[in-house]
């Protein structure tokens, strides 16, 4: 989990919405595994260290409304595409993509290819 979550954030431009992103399908089948936990717990660290980003808000969530989430990817301006490749890593993180996180990556795949 600890090289997963390195590389993620090393390869991201966006790493405060990475983390959402990777929440949200987390969250996506609403049941978190011990796996994906672990990613978001070691995704935080890495953010923290790599790119000094700390998420108050996000830290205190519990409950993520995906309205919140959206909202945030249309005010980033730019190719958000990186975003659906941390999407799918954290979907197989506990094993085969669900029907709702394929759901949530191609609403975030429309989200992200706009121009």
């Amino acid at each position: 989990m600890t090289e997963l979550a390195e590389r993620l954030s090393s390869q991201s431009r966006y790493p405060q919405l990475m983390l959402w992103v990777a929440w949200l399908v987390i969250t996506a089948d609403k049941k978190i595994s011990d796996d994906e936990t672990l990613l978001m717990k070691h995704l935080a660290r890495v953010v923290r260290d790599q790119h000094q980003v700390v998420d108050d808000q996000l830290a205190n969530v519990v409950d993520i409304d995906p309205d919140d989430v959206w909202k945030r990817l249309d005010a980033e301006p730019g190719d958000l595409t990186e975003l659906l490749d941390v999407a799918s890593r954290v979907a197989t993180v506990d094993g085969d993509i669900t029907a709702r996180e394929k759901e949530v990556i191609a609403e975030l795949q429309d989200r992200c290819r706009r121009s």
